[in-house]
C-alpha cells in the first residue's frame, strides 16, 4: 500500500467514525463535544 492508497483509507475510516458520531445520542453536550474532539486529535 503505497501513501496515496493509505491516505484515502485513513480518510475514509475516519469518515465512518464521524458519521458514527453524529447518529449517536449523548446524554450531555460535554459528552458530544469530548467525542468530536478525541476524533479531531486522530485526524492531525
Amino acid at each position: 500500500m503505497d501513501e496515496v492508497e493509505f491516505q484515502q483509507l485513513y480518510k475514509s475510516a475516519l469518515d465512518v467514525l464521524w458519521r458514527w458520531i453524529l447518529s449517536r445520542t449523548f446524554r450531555t453536550q460535554r459528552e458530544a463535544e469530548n467525542a468530536a474532539a478525541q476524533l479531531m486529535s486522530f485526524a492531525g
